[in-house]
């Protein structure tokens, strides 16, 4: 991995860190207790859409990242899920930040904004990615092996 890639991960990952803790910390001072505020009560839309949606693009990406290494070092990805999209592990990565700008949103809201903020750069940081994975591939495997393939999204990119 270059290394300027590596620090651009690692400044994105403290920068989220404390950016939804600044978020969440007026939340915490305002209670006087840590646990006054939990309360049993039927789950939100927001959360009967965002827990499957997470367990699921978890799911996916945990199966996508556990054949990719299985396949022997440089080797074209055979396996079906990766026949519509070439990286489609970045795909879940998204939905994955989806679903926790959903099921981190403040009371009223549809979205936590600074979760969403981080969906936006890691798509583009991903996209970049995944666009650079599709030129080595057809580099090395050959154009018609993979130019009927998505970058990322199926249908979008």
């Amino acid at each position: 991995m270059w290394f300027v890639h590596w620090m651009l991960g690692l400044s994105f990952y403290i920068a989220m860190s404390i950016s939804v803790w600044i978020e969440g910390a007026d939340t915490i001072l305002q209670s006087q207790s840590p646990f006054q505020d939990i309360t049993l009560s039927a789950p939100s839309i927001r959360t009967m859409l965002g827990v499957p949606l997470f367990i699921l693009a978890s799911g996916i990406q945990h199966d996508c990242h556990a054949y990719l290494a299985s396949l022997p070092k440089y080797t074209l990805p055979d396996h079906p899920i990766f026949h519509t999209a070439v990286c489609p592990h970045y795909t879940t990565e998204c939905v994955i930040y989806l679903s926790l700008a959903m099921l981190g949103a403040p009371k009223g809201a549809w979205i936590n904004r600074t979760i969403f903020a981080g969906l936006v750069f890691v798509a583009i940081n991903l996209g970049v990615t995944a666009s650079t994975t599709k030129v080595y591939y057809m580099k090395r495997f050959g154009k018609e092996k993979v130019e009927y393939r998505w970058k990322m999204i199926p249908l979008v990119y």
